[in-house]
């Protein structure tokens, strides 16, 4: 009789349906081509977490992923021994369930996507996703920003008003000190004291 794999069913995710057995002793996961079950997400770290086979079993550990991977709903922080029909969460998209498939099934391929999926049989009841409390991290006040201290704008008119202030007062300088043989020459010679030609 062939010896029996663990499996990796791909619920949810990038790439749903898709089955990994096994093979190996250590299988990697992770965004990364290089891993043995790369996964096309953004939301998943390069190398994300890992599977390892011990003599008493499969076991998942977390390889210091962004976003984390959660076991049945639990984020882990060490390696969690697996059991038939847990389910694996990568980040918040990416579900995938481990099991042990029936031993007259060979496997297609090793580490890869079998490209028809082989039927699982589904567990018997919905397992509900238990998520911890998290106690709220007091945060402190920040320290309000120092706003730039803004010129005030001076509108177009003032500069106006200036401008026409002072060619009103070069003007009355001009006509007040201008010498009288002008004035007689702006006038034509009409204003009484000039010069009749």
């Amino acid at each position: 009789m062939p010896e029996q794999k663990p499996l990796i069913v791909m619920r949810s995710g990038p790439i749903p349906g898709s089955s990994f057995y096994l093979e190996k002793t250590e299988v990697t996961l992770g965004r990364d081509l290089a891993n043995d079950i790369p996964v096309p997400d953004q939301e998943i770290s390069r190398r994300h977490a890992r599977f390892v086979t011990r003599t008493d079993g499969v076991y998942i550990e977390d390889l210091g992923s962004t976003n984390g991977t959660f076991l049945n709903g639990v984020r882990i922080s060490s390696p969690q021994r697996l059991n038939n029909g847990d389910l694996i969460t990568l980040a918040e998209a990416t579900v995938m369930s481990f099991e042990w498939p029936d031993q007259a099934k060979t496997p297609t391929y090793s580490a890869y996507p079998v490209e028809e999926p082989v039927p699982q049989p589904m567990p018997a009841a919905p397992q509900a996703v238990y998520q911890p409390a998290q106690k709220p991290v007091p945060q402190q006040p920040l320290a309000p920003e120092p706003t730039p201290e803004l010129k005030p704008r001076t509108p177009w008119y003032s500069n106006f008003f200036i401008l026409l202030l002072i060619a009103i007062i070069i003007i009355m300088v001009i006509v007040i000190f201008m010498p009288t043989s002008w004035w007689c020459f702006f006038s034509a010679n009409r204003i009484p004291g000039c010069p009749v030609n």
